[in-house]
């Protein structure tokens, strides 16, 4: 359940970071940031985003960590009412940690290139 719940958390996750791309990106074309240099609440708007997005990469790695281990748990303690310790078990269990891995991954990764875009964008404005 609890990674049902997560992989809709990460789907959340891409399309609020979509959303701040494309806002960004309305404010100024993404090679035409000359237009709006000298705009303060442009730049309010590069400042919101990137913060916002540091925020969610922060909540995508401690959701992820939450569901590692309440799979852990929930697998150790499997093992242990059926006594068994099979190793086509653990496989299974290290396959689904990986993958509920790296769905996070990719994700914090989309979200962390579009904040290193938007604070780009705002180091490249007049100070």
């Amino acid at each position: 359940m609890a990674l049902k719940v997560y992989v809709v958390f990460l789907l959340v996750m891409c399309l609020v970071t979509t959303l701040k791309l494309i806002k960004v990106w309305r404010g100024a074309a993404p090679f035409r940031l000359s237009q709006r240099a000298n705009d303060a609440a442009y730049l309010r708007v590069l400042q919101t985003s990137s913060k916002s997005l540091a925020q969610w990469i922060g909540c995508a790695f401690l959701g992820w960590g939450i569901v590692f281990s309440e799979g852990l748990l929930n697998l150790c303690r499997g093992m242990l009412n059926e006594k068994v310790t099979g190793r086509l078990v653990i496989l299974f269990a290290t396959e689904d940690f990986a993958s509920s891995l790296g769905m996070a991954l990719y994700v914090i990764l989309f979200a962390h290139l579009v904040r290193w875009h938007i604070t780009a964008r705002i180091n490249r404005l007049p100070s």
